[in-house]
């Protein structure tokens, strides 16, 4: 059998670096190859950006050199192989001087699956935060992507949470399911009694790990009084007010729903909240509730994203008629 000299080798494969200046457009094609399908509006924007950035040097070298603070989205790692990037990892700081990273974007062409290339790359990205001190490194994956979860925890990687994104392409009609007797359901409003409440259910409700990564605010769940006049503006052109409700049990808040309908054909949004011990007896009725608001613009889009660890919501939402696009787990590893 034929051994390779190093300067052979190279030619047909490499672990490097990534070079903007020519390798974004091999970058661009090996990410549509591989997330073609998981793109929402922001990705494929994202990856808009990248074709465009490829074709313009001159910018992209501005931009590289002048203030590289901009360009930090670029860092990363390629496998090169035949000529051809074949594999891909984005390692970047979540932001200026932070001690936290992120890696996303890794992807291996399917024709170069199975081969240690998605390890590889993933030996460079811990390797480059090592080297820079980083305390500490993120990613998401699918949760149906068992060969790169494997990966990842056999690199220590640990779950911190999961989000399930639904949709429907139109409003799915409903009949609404009542709240149970002991329960108040009534809208939200601007006091501070409902910011505290609002505040202390989503609390109840969050995962504790995700809630020292994303640490929850008072501020968050203020509503301002300058959206009456939004609303009057909203309801005046027929496009729909947003609508805050909560259900109290008599001493506390116990669920939250917030309905948004979309302007202009723009897509509907709903988020739901329900206290752990209400779980399997709020869902249905509060999103029975919201599909029923939503009925006079049914033609418009719906989407959702809800924590994927409250599964009687999930299955709620499926039952009433929206479809499951993905679900994308959070996974960190301690430096």
């Amino acid at each position: 059998m034929a051994v390779l000299t190093q300067q052979q080798a190279e030619q047909y494969f490499s672990l490097r670096s990534m070079d903007p200046m020519k390798d974004l457009g091999g970058v661009a094609d090996l990410i549509e190859e591989a997330f073609a399908h998981d793109l929402d509006r922001a990705g494929q924007n994202a990856l808009q950006e990248l074709r465009w950035l490829s074709r313009l040097k001159p910018i992209l070298w501005w931009m590289i050199y002048t203030n590289p603070e901009h360009t930090d989205f670029l860092s990363g790692f390629v496998w090169e192989e035949d000529r051809k990037i074949v594999g891909n990892i984005t390692v970047n700081r979540t932001k200026v001087s932070s001690r936290r990273w992120l890696i996303s974007n890794l992807a291996v062409s399917k024709d170069y699956r199975g081969r240690g290339i998605a390890r590889s790359l993933m030996d460079a990205g811990l390797e480059l935060v090592r080297e820079c001190n980083g305390a500490s490194v993120a990613l998401q994956v699918r949760s149906d992507n068992e060969p790169a979860k494997q990966l990842y925890r056999s690199l220590h990687f640990n779950e911190i949470s999961g989000t399930t994104y639904l949709w429907a392409e139109r409003v799915p009609p409903v009949e609404v399911t009542p709240i149970p007797h002991s329960l108040i359901l009534r809208p939200r409003n601007t006091s501070a009694y409902d910011m505290r409440e609002a505040y202390t259910l989503a609390s109840a409700a969050t995962l504790p790990l995700a809630q020292r990564e994303w640490p929850l605010r008072q501020s968050q769940f203020r509503l301002s009084g300058s959206e009456s006049v939004t609303n009057a503006a909203r309801s005046f052109f027929g496009i729909g007010q947003p609508i805050y409700w909560v259900v109290e049990d008599g001493q506390r808040f116990v669920g939250m729903i917030n309905v948004i309908p979309g302007k202009w054909r723009r897509t509907h949004k709903i988020e739901l909240i329900v206290h752990p011990d209400w779980r399997g007896y709020l869902e249905k009725p509060l999103i029975s509730r919201a599909l029923f608001y939503l009925r006079s613009w049914r033609n418009r889009t719906l989407s959702v994203k809800h924590p994927a660890e409250h599964t009687d919501a999930v299955e709620a939402y499926k039952e009433l008629g929206l479809q499951e696009k993905q679900t994308l787990l959070w996974l960190k590893r301690e430096m």
